[in-house]
């Protein structure tokens, strides 16, 4: 480009680029911040609603207040009374559907049974220690859109979990932390894709570990076994639900 004008085009040009990136910016910013906030969103909760907290061991022992030695009120009890104390006027119930070793297939074979017939309003979807360790990755990611899909054609609000933990050091070192956090991404996929509210128990969970264990033990903190709540885990998991209610 010669000649006397050669300057002022370069600078429209400049000019015309840098609107054009400013307006796709301008554009895309809604949509990440929609993506962003699943983890912030929070269920309204109205009067009558039924909450189910749908899942594996770590939930079935939190509505059973169980192993005794280890575990004095489980979450559900946790949540359950707080709710009651909080909205007295709503007659909130919660409920728990929850089996020791159970993946996403089993959690979409008793939906219809154990779930759908008691008539919830909101179902907490709590699962994927297990399926980390048993099960292909796509199959998980298929199973978890597939319930939330028919939990959602029922208009039922579901609120997802991303998983815990299986050892309890900060460092991403315990054994089954690679498969652990690749599946705890994919939960954090589908809230976005679904546009639900997400409970990303995995990143709490780290952080906490990170400020409470510096000696990067493998349990004790909020698991009496790397995997299982105690007391103080059933406390922690309890204000990590309560936050998505209000």
């Amino acid at each position: 480009m010669t000649g006397p004008c050669a300057p002022e085009r370069r600078e429209r040009f400049a000019v015309t680029v840098a609107a054009l990136v400013a307006a796709v910016a301008f554009i895309c910013a809604p949509v990440a911040r929609a993506a962003d906030d699943v983890a912030a969103r929070q269920v309204e909760l109205k009067k009558g609603d039924k909450i189910i907290f749908f899942g594996d061991s770590l939930t079935q022992l939190a509505g059973q207040d169980a192993p005794k030695q280890h575990v004095t009120k489980g979450y559900v009890r946790l949540v359950r009374e707080t709710l009651n104390e909080k909205h007295k006027d709503k007659g909130i119930e919660v409920d728990w559907v929850a089996t020791g070793g159970h993946t996403i297939p089993d959690l979409l074979k008793r939906l219809e049974k154990d779930v759908l017939a008691k008539k919830p309003t909101i179902v907490v979807i709590q699962i994927g220690c297990n399926d980390a360790r048993r099960l292909p990755k796509d199959t998980f990611k298929t199973g978890l859109e597939e319930l939330i899909d028919k939990l959602q054609k029922e208009k039922i609000r579901v609120v997802l979990c991303s998983l815990t933990s299986v050892g309890e050091k900060h460092d991403g070192t315990n054994k089954d932390d690679p498969n652990l956090d690749a599946f705890a991404e994919v939960a954090r996929g589908i809230a976005k894709a679904k546009d639900v509210p997400l409970n990303d128990l995995r990143k709490a969970f780290v952080e906490y570990w990170k400020k409470n264990n510096p000696e990067n033990k493998g349990s004790g903190f909020l698991t009496y076994d790397g995997n299982h709540w105690n007391d103080t885990g059933h406390k922690f998991v309890a204000e990590q639900m309560l936050k998505k209610f209000k």
